[in-house]
Parts: structure tokens; C-alpha cells; sequence
């Protein structure tokens, strides 16, 4: 049997799986951020009365994201060359606020007093130009230790190209410090770009011993409880055990968000679409990916509290928008909402926890979408007078009626939604109309077809429980690990010819570490991709390719899809260029043997009951129906609320929405803007 748990900036959800794939259990709690582990099991002990032997607990946190958003890691240290100690201070030259006067670049996380200098130098090809002297890299290590620092991040120029002498210092500091902890940028990301390498290893480094104490507070009080193995959901929506990632804790920046896109791509797949937007929006914030041809869009490009994270992951974008997104004035007295967050403490006022600021729930039980008695399957009463008060004390300062101001909020969430939705289909070249927008999370479905509108969508889809789609997204994902090494190989030059011998060196070494997770690499499936450019271009498109079309494929039929593909990115391509690779990804994955299939149990005799929800500022019959009364087959028009334990779906007037055979509720657009 199988558990996911996910832990959430208000809830942590949980599902349990039996070993034949069917739903055992269900539930979800309020997250404890100053100790999520402490939410983590309360969920799982509601459950274990069901589980049985040999549990295996699959596992998405955002113990590592916090740790930076928060500036809560480690005090760390870096090592790097003589000469590059300013790298993390000097960052790059762009700068994403192009017209603030008083820009800044952010604070390194390794502030320029803990930075140690190396005597050593390593050419680009991987030629030692000046051997490491290990008496001056041992009193740079002293030094740091001295100042108190815990986490020592290694990052020497063209280490990716030849790890020896990092591997020495690594070697130095666990002889003489075995408890201070250690990551090398040759291990953590061996791939070119210093500032970018030094940044993503400092981020390791920092998050490392908060990750690796909660990791192991996890595995310790599950395996107390019966819990055999535990795995954690990677950045890059594969699982690996948590003993990995305990080495390598930056890969799970965005593991959370990463397991909803796992699970979105497993329901609509299932109910025969493979071209979809994801769009969970929980109780802090909104994550969306686009998918196309049921696979989702990879990056190494990321960036997290304004640092990039150079690690593959799934490309998502976030926006502080969430039911606990606090509606406020700007200076110049417009209405904003995020990006901060009441989370789960207080949380909403009308939690009844103490929150005393608006947030988008309180807009929407004002607006009568969100009914006491119904939220959470009635297991949170909530106060519709706290809610309607503190909107009401919003609407005061705008001069607009409570009804009008509640309204606002939620459309004002809407539009910071879809401006993310933009970000990943039109200005990267797809069209959203031709995407279904798959809407979960416990806010997700209420704003979905609001979102949807903003972009001329026209279908969406809610999957089944969609509060709990990420946890689901655990049990539905596969083993996965990837491997990168820069290697710049024009496709004009005789190094082309080689392009396969690079990829059987890195096959090697992947296979080698498959086999010590216990995974026989011939049941792992395989996935290549080539990071490529046009020649004296500054950034890479990561172009997928399979075997046979390196063995038998040309330069120019490499070029053509580059071309294609650069065409389809920005809207123009150079065929006359030269065009070279530059890194080379490789991936292996192998799904779980139980396929675990999301359902609602239906009834035969459809549920409802009437009530006033506010359109267009006037109060307005509507039809709230319970959803696991709603068979496969039934439709009706809106304006109508759908209800059920973890989520509550709109369907605004100009809708309709109906049940499809997997019991996903589909809504279309009936009427044109």
C-alpha cells in the first residue's frame, strides 16, 4: 500500500492507495508551518487504522522552498576559485524591475565575509592549469569554520568539466568536520554558467540541514507507525528515495506544486486529453504548467526568491494568488489582493482563528459560494459574519458596496491567475484556446471558470477531489532521475559524430547510481534531450531526441528541428547559422506497478438545494449541488455550485458543466465575450 502526503502553505492532504490501486482513504488537515512534520503525521495516524504492513510514504514539501523564501537555512560558506569570490555579489547584469530607481540586487544567501578563495585552476576542456595547493584550501576551510558556519558550498571555475579538485576539498573537510554539511556544484549541477552553478549549490548548501532534519523527523516518526519506505517528490516530478534526496535537498524546491502537475496529466490523459494548462490554486498561491501532448514543459531556468536554480524541474510558473490572498489599498488607494498570504495561521477570518484581514475566501463566502456546514465536508465551521465584516471594512475604503467589493477581489484574483497563464502559453508561442484548463486545488475549481474567461478558454476540467489532486499526484508518479554534463559540440564539426559516445558516458553513470537505489536499469525507461544554440548565442533550447535518431540522423536534421523550434519559441529563426549543442540531458524513470484511478462514488438521485450568490453585484437564485450525488452522463446549466469535501466548483452563468465517464465534472463556455 501507498500513502501520498502534501504538504501545502494551509492544508496537508493525504491519499491512501491500496496494492491493488483503488482509494482507501482519504483526508486533509491544516499545516503546522513552524513544524510541518507535526501535520504530516496527524494526517497520516487518521489513517493508519487502514493501512497495512509495509507502507510506502510518497512525500511533496515545501520545507526547502520556505527555508529560502524565509531566509531560514544554514549559515553557509563558500569555497571557490582564487580570483571569483564576488560571483554570488555580482549575479548578472539584467534586472527584472527595469524601471525602479532604487533597484537592488537581492542579498546573497552566502554573505562576502563567509567566501573562502582556492588556489586552483581548471581550463574549460577540463585541463588542470594550476593544481590545488591542499595546505591553502585547508585553512580556507578553517577560516569558514571559525566563523560559525554549518554548510560549506563547493564551487571551483570549470569543476563540471573535471570534478578532482572539488572532490579533494570535499574529501579535506569530511576528514577533519564530518558534521558540517557539504555540496558540490561538480555533483549538485555539471553544467557550465558560474553564477548560475555557484547560486544553485549555495541554495543546496543553505537548505541542506533543514531538509535533511525534517526528512529525517519524517522518516523516523513514520517508521514508528508502521511506514516501511519513504520517497520524495523531486522539483522535476519524478520520485526518488529520501535518502537521495537528503543528499541533494535542492532538487525538491518544487516538489508540492510539481506533484498537482503529475497528477492533472495522469486524470486528463485518462479522459483522452493530452493538451492542458494546470492551474492548482491552494491557500497561498497559484502554480500553472502547461502540457502539451501529456508532457509538461522542462526548465532549468528556474528562479526562487529572485535566485536561479539551475536543476531541471517542471516549467512552473507561481503567483501569489490563493484563498488566503489579502485584499489591501496601494498608495494610490486601488484594490491589490497578494501576494501575502493569511496561511493557515490565522488564516480567513471567517476560519474564525483570529485573521482580521480580507482574503479571497472571505470574498467568496460573501459572495455565497462558500456555505458554512458544506466547507470541508462541514469538518470547519465557518463565521459568514467575520467574513462579510472584514470585506465589508475593504469595501469602505473603496467607496463600492459589500456585494461589488467582494466581486472584486475574486476578479482581481482572477486576473493575477491569468497573467500567469500567459506566461507559459502565449509568450512562449501556444495558443491557449486550443488548451483545456484542468482547475484543482481547494481554490482552484471556484475561480476556474472565472481564469478561463480572461484567456477565451473555452473547456475545463475538474478532476476528482480536486483539494487532494496533488497528493494524488504522489501516488500517480514514477521514479525518476536526471542526469546533465555540458559538452559545447558544434553540429558543423567532427565532434558531432560523437554525440552518442557522450550520451553512453553519462548511460553509464546513470546506470551505475540506478542500481544503488536497488532499480534494475533495464526496467527504467529512457529519455534524451540536447541543450542547444545558435553559435555566440547566450541561452539554450532543450530539444528532446531518442537514439535511433542519433545514430542515423544527420547535423542538418538536428539543425532543422532547432530551427523549428527557435521559430515556434520567439517568432523567428536564422537556418544560415551555425548551431551548436551544449549540454546533454539524460533521464530515467519507471512507473509503480498499481495505477491508482481518482474516481467519485456516485449516487443514482441527483442532490440539491437553492440559494443567493452574488452576479454582478444583485443577489441571485442558484443551485448548489452536492457532487457525489451527480452521475456520469448529468448536465445542467449555470448559474451553480458544486460541492464536496475537498473543493468547491463555479459554474457562472453563460456556463454549463456536466459528468463525464471518469466522473470529472467538464465545463464549457456557452457564451462568446
Amino acid at each position: 500500500m501507498r500513502v501520498g502526503i502534501e504538504v501545502g502553505g494551509t492544508f496537508t492532504d493525504l491519499i491512501l492507495s491500496g496494492d491493488d490501486g483503488s482509494i482507501v482513504a482519504t483526508t486533509k488537515v491544516l499545516s503546522t508551518p513552524d513544524n510541518p512534520a507535526l501535520a504530516v503525521i496527524r494526517a497520516l495516524e487518521e489513517v493508519l487504522d487502514k493501512a497495512g504492513d509495509g507502507l510506502t510514504l510518497l512525500h511533496g514539501s515545501t520545507v526547502a522552498t520556505n527555508a529560502v523564501l524565509e531566509r531560514r537555512g544554514a549559515r553557509t560558506g563558500l569555497l571557490t576559485t582564487s580570483g571569483f569570490a564576488d560571483i554570488l555579489d555580482l549575479q548578472r547584469q539584467d534586472r527584472e524591475r527595469i524601471y525602479e530607481l532604487q533597484y537592488r540586487k537581492p542579498e546573497p544567501l552566502v554573505p562576502r565575509a563567509l567566501v573562502g578563495e582556492i588556489d586552483e585552476r581548471i581550463a574549460a576542456g577540463g585541463e588542470v592549469i594550476q593544481p590545488l595547493d591542499p595546505a591553502q584550501a585547508r585553512a580556507a576551510v578553517e577560516r569558514l569554520i571559525e566563523a560559525g558556519v554549518t554548510s560549506i558550498a563547493i564551487c571551483l571555475l570549470h569543476s563540471y568539466a573535471h570534478p578532482a579538485h572539488e572532490i579533494q576539498v570535499a574529501e579535506e573537510i569530511t576528514a577533519h568536520y564530518p558534521n558540517v554539511y557539504i555540496s558540490r556544484s561538480s555533483a549538485v549541477v555539471a553544467e557550465f554558467r558560474e553564477y548560475e552553478r555557484a547560486s544553485t549549490t549555495a541554495i543546496d548548501a543553505f537548505v541542506k540541514p533543514v531538509v535533511q532534519a525534517y526528512l529525517e523527523d519524517v522518516e523516523q516518526q513514520a517508521s514508528e507507525r508502521g511506514v516501511a519506505n519513504v520517497m520524495m517528490m523531486q522539483s522535476n516530478g519524478g520520485l526518488l528515495p529520501a535518502r537521495y534526496v537528503r543528499q541533494y535537498p535542492g532538487r525538491t524546491l518544487f516538489s508540492g506544486p510539481a506533484a498537482g502537475v503529475t497528477g492533472a496529466i495522469r486524470v486528463a490523459g485518462e479522459a483522452g486529453i493530452e493538451d492542458i494548462i494546470t492551474m492548482d490554486m491552494g491557500g497561498t498561491s497559484t502554480d500553472v504548467c502547461l502540457v502539451t501532448g501529456g508532457q509538461a514543459g522542462m526548465t532549468t531556468d528556474a528562479v526562487i526568491a529572485r535566485f536561479p536554480m539551475r536543476v531541471p524541474m517542471l516549467d512552473i510558473e507561481t503567483v501569489g494568488a490563493g484563498g488566503g490572498s489579502i485584499a489591501w489599498l496601494d498608495p494610490g488607494g486601488m484594490l491589490q489582493v497578494g501576494p501575502r498570504s493569511a496561511g493557515a495561521d490565522p488564516g480567513p477570518a471567517c476560519y474564525g482563528f483570529g485573521g482580521e484581514a480580507a482574503t479571497t475566501t472571505d470574498a467568496n463566502v460573501a459572495r455565497g459560494l462558500i456555505r458554512p456546514g458544506h466547507f470541508l465536508g462541514g469538518a470547519l465551521d465557518l463565521d459568514v459574519e467575520a467574513a462579510r465584516q472584514v470585506v465589508g471594512q475593504v469595501a469602505a475604503e473603496t467607496g463600492r458596496d459589500l456585494n461589488q467589493t467582494a466581486e472584486d477581489i475574486a476578479r482581481i484574483a482572477d486576473v493575477t491567475v491569468s497573467n500567469a497563464l500567459r506566461l507559459v502559453s502565449t509568450e512562449r508561442g501556444y495558443d491557449p484556446r486550443g488548451y483545456t484548463l484542468v482547475a484543482y486545488g481547494g481554490a482552484g475549481p471556484l475561480h476556474a471558470a472565472g481564469v478561463a474567461a480572461q484567456l477565451n478558454i473555452t473547456h475545463v476540467l475538474v478532476p476528482p477531489s480536486p483539494g487532494l489532486l496533488s497528493a494524488y499526484g504522489l501516488l500517480a508518479g514514477a521514479f525518476q532521475r536526471d542526469f546533465a554534463r555540458t559538452n559545447v559540440t558544434p553540429l558543423d564539426g567532427p565532434g558531432f559524430a560523437n554525440l552518442d559516445a557522450v550520451f553512453a558516458e553519462i548511460r553509464e553513470q546513470a546506470r551505475d547510481e540506478i542500481r544503488s537505489f536497488g532499480i534494475d536499469p533495464a526496467s527504467c525507461d529512457e529519455a534524451l534531450a540536447l541543450d542547444m544554440r545558435y553559435r555566440g548565442q547566450g541561452y539554450e533550447l532543450t530539444l528532446p531526441v531518442t537514439v535511433s535518431e542519433l545514430a542515423r540522423g544527420t547535423a542538418s536534421n538536428l539543425a532543422t528541428r532547432f530551427h523549428a523550434f527557435h521559430r515556434q519559441r520567439y517568432g523567428h529563426a536564422t537556418p544560415g547559422e551555425p548551431v551548436e549543442t551544449v549540454t546533454f540531458r539524460l533521464s530515467l524513470s519507471r512507473p509503480f506497478d498499481a495505477a491508482t484511478e481518482l474516481r467519485v462514488a456516485t449516487g443514482h438521485a441527483t442532490e440539491f438545494d437553492t440559494g443567493q450568490i452574488v452576479v454582478d453585484g444583485n443577489d441571485t437564485g442558484c443551485r448548489f449541488y452536492w457532487r457525489a450525488s451527480l452521475p456520469p452522463g448529468w448536465r445542467a446549466d449555470g448559474p451553480a455550485v458544486i460541492e464536496e469535501p475537498t473543493a468547491t466548483t463555479y459554474v457562472p452563468p453563460g456556463w454549463a458543466v456536466g459528468v463525464d465517464d471518469g466522473t470529472n465534472l467538464r465545463l464549457e463556455r456557452t457564451e462568446s465575450q
